[in-house]
């Protein structure tokens, strides 16, 4: 056990809905895919239903699932997996104990804090995240946090990809990724690092975030993307999207019955073509906002689906990828990090194992170094707060009470030594009265941030690929031209 995932163990969790309503939502879901059916135009993925005993309707590109079909094949999910870093060091169980971030994904730009204004995102960018990732203590997976837009479009996957897996030690995961060829490529990008396809199978050294389409589809190209991951035993974060009131019905539980038929839809998928591929029951639910019907993924109906959608996770006993910190607020500051903290405190104390990911604004598409630095103190601060409350003598301390007795210090007790080198301490957030803060020039925030980022990129080097490894890698690049 390593003291990197330690350092995101939490207290078992709360439940908001109860048992009967978990079990109402499964059985709904289980009986729309009977009478309604999914939409999976991805003809192999039909075939292997067809054969699994799924009722296919190859002109409509319909499958509808009887219950015995769907249970099935599901039961074959692992219920326990360990997301790999480059290094045994940066292993991640995910087995119900813990409570990990990932880096945000799939922005489109960058906030300048100088000029308040945005400009494009760059591969440079993927570069500098993937290094300042590599460093922050609270960020678990690295996730390449934008669209290189400076690279040709049917390269940025995979270029994206090669930045990540030489500039950060820890499990990756990719987001990106729309035609087959971009998933084989990075199949044989993190095999080359592992020591082959076979040891790629058995180390989870990547991952994937594989999005449906709601309501009740499985896009084609990702649907194909699920069956290669899946034939290399990629781990998929199935992420169901529904959006309350425009892609699912306006309640929580309606949303959440769209989001776990198309989740069991998608595993169905993926174990009838691979049995034993694993699984992430995954969601970035939200709602509409009900002015202009934009995503909002701000909302407090988008707290509580993230926080219940974990529910449903451990309801059928898979691992979590639910919710996500990407807030509605479009720029960074006070509204994205009270967005943020509120989602962080909930889904951390309801159970969501794997929570997608700081650093972006403005729903998910704008990068912003500073809230990258704020979101990694937002998430050791909500971590710190869930921790297990340690119950033995040591920690009921009545000895040293005795011994201090009334009136007296605990600043020079050994105990105190001891326990006060396990309080939280913020990397951003400065704790000065305000007479400390003047004499430290009246940084905000912000602009504290903005330094350290600075400070990270100049002075931490992340451990190098072999060199053989890292020229494997360029030449698959090379080879997509």
């Amino acid at each position: 056990m390593s003291n990197f995932e330690q350092r995101f163990r939490v207290r078992e969790p709360t439940s908001i809905l109860k048992q009967e309503d978990k079990k109402r939502i499964h059985e709904g879901a289980l009986h729309i895919m009977e009478k309604t059916g999914i939409r999976i135009p991805c003809s192999t993925a039909r075939s292997d239903l067809r054969k699994a005993g799924a009722l296919v309707d190859d002109s409509l590109k319909v499958v509808r699932f009887p219950k015995d079909v769907v249970l099935s094949l599901i039961k074959s999910v692992p219920s326990k997996i360990v997301l790999a870093g480059r290094t045994k060091e940066f292993d991640l169980p995910v087995d119900g104990t813990h409570h990990y971030y990932t880096t945000d994904g799939c922005g489109i730009s960058v906030w300048d804090e100088k000029t308040k204004t945005k400009r494009n995102s760059t591969l440079a960018d993927i570069t500098r995240t993937a290094v300042i990732g590599d460093w922050l203590p609270y960020v678990s997976i690295y996730e390449p946090m934008v669209v290189a837009n400076d690279v040709p479009a049917e390269k940025h996957v995979v270029m994206g990809m090669r930045e990540a897996l030489k500039n950060t030690q820890k499990h990756i995961e990719t987001e990106s990724t729309t035609k087959p060829e971009e998933a084989r490529a990075q199949v044989r990008m993190a095999a080359a690092v592992v020591g082959g396809t076979e040891e790629l199978r058995n180390k989870h050294y990547i991952s994937a975030m594989v999005c449906t389409t709601a309501p009740l589809q499985l896009e084609e190209l990702a649907t194909e993307d699920a069956l290669i991951w899946a034939e290399n035993h990629v781990p998929v974060h199935i992420t169901a999207m529904g959006q309350m009131g425009l892609t699912g019905p306006a309640t929580v539980l309606g949303d959440l019955v769209i989001c776990h038929a198309e989740t069991l839809a998608l595993a169905a998928v993926m174990q009838a073509h691979e049995r034993g591929a694993p699984i992430l029951y995954g969601s970035v639910l939200s709602s509409m906002d009900p002015k202009t019907g934009a995503v909002n993924f701000g909302s407090p109906e988008s707290m509580t689906l993230a926080a219940v959608s974990s529910e449903m996770a451990r309801y059928v006993k898979w691992p979590c990828s639910c919710g996500g910190i990407g807030p509605g607020a479009a720029v960074p500051g006070v509204q994205a990090s009270v967005e943020n903290s509120t989602m962080a405190l909930l889904c951390a104390m309801t159970g969501s194992e794997i929570m997608n990911g700081v650093g972006l604004v403005d729903n998910s598409t704008v990068l912003s170094y500073e809230q990258l630095m704020i979101d990694n103190d937002i998430v050791g601060l909500t971590i710190a707060a869930c921790k297990e409350i340690p119950t033995d003598a040591d920690a009921l301390a009545l000895d040293i009470i005795e011994e201090v007795g009334i009136g007296g210090n605990y600043l020079a007790e050994m105990h105190t030594l001891k326990h006060a080198r396990e309080f939280y301490v913020p990397l951003i957030w400065s704790k000065d009265n305000y007479d400390s803060w003047v004499k430290r020039g009246k940084k905000d925030v912000m602009q504290v941030a903005k330094e350290k980022a600075d400070s990270i990129l100049k002075e931490h080097k992340p451990a190098p690929l072999d060199k053989d490894v890292a020229g494997r890698i360029d030449a698959i690049v090379k080879e997509l031209d």
